[in-house]
């Protein structure tokens, strides 16, 4: 299974102290990696198709990344041979300009039949693989929505798209996205690790996929519960501003 994961702070702030752990971590992903971060308020991303742990040390690109690239929001992903990536460009995460963002988009799990999803917005994210596909599924939910009703809030038209992208394409899912100052958290199968930093280590929160977390801080599970449709964060900066259920039918955000 792929891993996921993201930092987020007030200020930028390198992830230096968790992505190499991260990697090594997830060694057992061997179809490649990437890392996305944001500098002047536009997105960049560094992808490689190489194995981010080999010969007993993590690659050397991901190394100098984790110590060089600063950013108020930082999101990785190791690949596995489930995310259907065996090229560089099919790697997460994937970048796409709406709402007056450039977003950032990481995802893990398995979902049916949403490779036949076509967008209807530009541009499309021209890689054969199902998480661009919801990538770009949930960028047209939020576009229709947020077109419709300008004043709806960003987070109650996010839980709206994932309950309706659950209903038409019924999978696994837990994704990261995130644009230069927030990052939603979603999952439905994975529990995802969670450490917010004192202010002495970085005043940074940190999320993760990897079960036990990075460090031997006590790192808080974030379980999706028994009859909800999943369990959503929003993180900005070093704070979590919302954590709470997906659920059927209408919540409040």
């Amino acid at each position: 299974m792929c891993d996921i994961f993201a930092l987020s702070a007030g200020v930028n702030y390198t992830a230096q102290q968790y992505l190499p752990i991260f990697a090594e971590k997830g060694k057992r992903n061997m179809n490649g990696w990437g890392i996305g971060f944001y500098r002047d308020n536009q997105a960049l991303v560094e992808k490689s198709a190489e194995r981010v742990y080999d010969s007993e040390q993590v690659h050397e690109g991901f190394q100098r990344l984790a110590r060089v690239v600063d950013s108020r929001i930082i999101v990785s992903h190791i690949s596995c041979p489930l995310s259907g990536g065996s090229h560089t460009a099919q790697n997460h995460p994937f970048s796409l300009s709406f709402l007056n963002h450039v977003w950032l988009f990481v995802h893990i799990g398995l979902i049916e039949e949403i490779h036949n999803y076509q967008t209807t917005n530009e541009p499309r994210i021209d890689v054969d693989v199902y998480p661009a596909r919801v990538f770009e599924y949930l960028r047209d939910q939020l576009i229709s929505y947020l077109g419709y009703t300008p004043y709806e809030s960003l987070g109650r038209s996010l839980v709206k798209s994932i309950r309706n992208m659950l209903s038409d394409y019924p999978g696994h899912y837990a994704f990261f996205l995130a644009n230069e100052s927030v990052i939603f958290a979603f999952s439905n199968f994975r529990t995802l690790m969670l450490l917010k930093e004192s202010e002495k280590y970085g005043n940074s929160l940190v999320l993760t996929s990897i079960g036990e977390g990075l460090s031997d801080k006590e790192w808080i599970a974030v379980k999706p519960e028994k009859n909800t449709l999943g369990k959503l964060l929003v993180v900005a900066g070093p704070d979590v501003m919302y954590l709470g259920n997906v659920v059927a039918q209408e919540a409040s955000l």
